[in-house]
């Protein structure tokens, strides 16, 4: 009314701004927008504290009414999205195993099958060798992550791990940092069934039989466990597709060793509380022996039949000193092959009759030295 009557003076209406007069329309049209819901709010508010008070006096909880007049002012989407992300907590999560509820364990058919080999380190106990791993199971779950209209999806193994449950199977007897990963894969199929497909280039550490080396065959194992669960958790089963595993001959042509045969079977290992199934690969190769002929066993032959006919040789002086140098030349190359021989043989392991028999080489060499050695001392004391 002031300002009304500021306006109707004579002394300034003529001088008021126009743009006065607008700012003053507006700010009457923002009080009658916001002076109700101003009044609401703090009705809402009188009555929350009031409710609160009456709850803690008679020691039970109410609804806030604030808060719950919020809550119910939420847009309709909000609540669609949280019964959403609820109705997904309830439902069984993929990176569980799917026969967790029913208590049974999974079983995961396996294969393995080398595609290269590497040959075998027999004195550090490994072997080298390029492997497929096949694993496949049934988990029903998995087929939700099947694009629309398609029977089957690939997916890469470091993917497919963060949504939905891997057995987590590898070699236990692999060697320190000796496995390199080449490829590996996750198929999904439309009626549940999940494959998994790895290939590694992997040292394996393996025991040898050394008895009869060179002339020897040995046994070499390629076993797989679940580096998780144990057998009343998961078992493992071999592939009834002999086409899926094993090793083909022809990988070993460039190879000292040949094979022999090959099995895959699975077996039961309990050990106190390590209770595990494993799958096992076995390869039954034999050694080729014509490498060893010419670097040990004939050299041994030529130093012995050396050091022998030394005493072919006159005992007369010029002939002593030939003598001596035969016997001592021949042992001590003796020696030296002995010792390449017995760096080819496992430290652990049984000793070898070759080592035996290089042994008695030397032996002998001795034997003829100190023999030759004798009768120059007694032609001597004889002049």
């Amino acid at each position: 009314q002031g300002v009304a009557w500021f306006s109707k003076s004579n002394l300034l209406g003529t001088a008021l701004p126009h743009h006065f007069n607008a700012s003053m329309h507006a700010c009457k049209m923002l009080t009658a927008r916001w002076l109700p819901s101003l009044l609401a709010l703090f009705h809402l508010a009188a009555a929350a504290s009031s409710s609160t008070c009456s709850s803690e006096l008679n020691g039970a909880k109410s609804p806030n009414l604030l808060q719950k007049h919020v809550t119910d002012a939420l847009p309709q989407k909000e609540h669609g999205l949280s019964n959403a992300v609820d109705s997904t907590d309830a439902m069984p999560s993929l990176l569980l195993r799917p026969s967790l509820q029913s208590g049974q364990p999974e079983e995961v058919t396996f294969a393995i099958s080398v595609k290269k080999w590497y040959g075998v380190d027999f004195a550090g106990g490994t072997f080298d060798v390029d492997a497929v791993i096949t694993l496949q199971w049934f988990d029903a779950r998995a087929t939700r992550l099947l694009p629309a209209n398609s029977t089957s999806t690939s997916l890469a193994t470091d993917k497919a791990r963060a949504q939905l449950w891997l057995p987590d199977i590898a070699f236990t007897t692999a060697a320190h940092n000796a496995y390199e990963k080449i490829s590996s894969s996750v198929l999904i199929a439309s009626n549940g069934t999940v494959t998994k497909v790895e290939r590694a280039y992997v040292t394996l550490k393996q025991g040898y039989q050394t008895a009869d080396f060179p002339f020897d065959s040995q046994d070499v194992s390629m076993m797989l466990a679940s580096t998780t669960y144990m057998r009343d958790e998961l078992e493992l089963v071999p592939v009834t597709d002999d086409s899926m595993w094993g090793a083909k001959p022809e990988i070993f042509d460039n190879s000292v060793w040949d094979l022999v045969n090959s099995s895959m079977k699975a077996i039961i290992d309990d050990d106190n509380m390590l209770r595990k199934s494993r799958g096992v690969l076995t390869l039954r190769v034999r050694r080729e022996h014509t490498t060893y002929m010419a670097s040990i066993f004939i050299p041994s032959v030529m130093l012995l039949a050396m050091t022998w006919t030394s005493s072919w040789l006159p005992l007369g002086p010029p002939f002593a000193m030939p003598r001596i140098a035969m016997n001592a030349f021949g042992l001590l190359c003796q020696v030296s092959v002995s010792a390449m021989a017995n760096g080819l043989v496992p430290a652990t392991g049984k000793t070898s009759w070759l080592t035996s028999y290089l042994e008695l080489c030397i032996e002998l060499q001795f034997s003829v030295m100190l023999l030759s050695v004798m009768i120059i001392s007694i032609e001597q004391i004889k002049d």
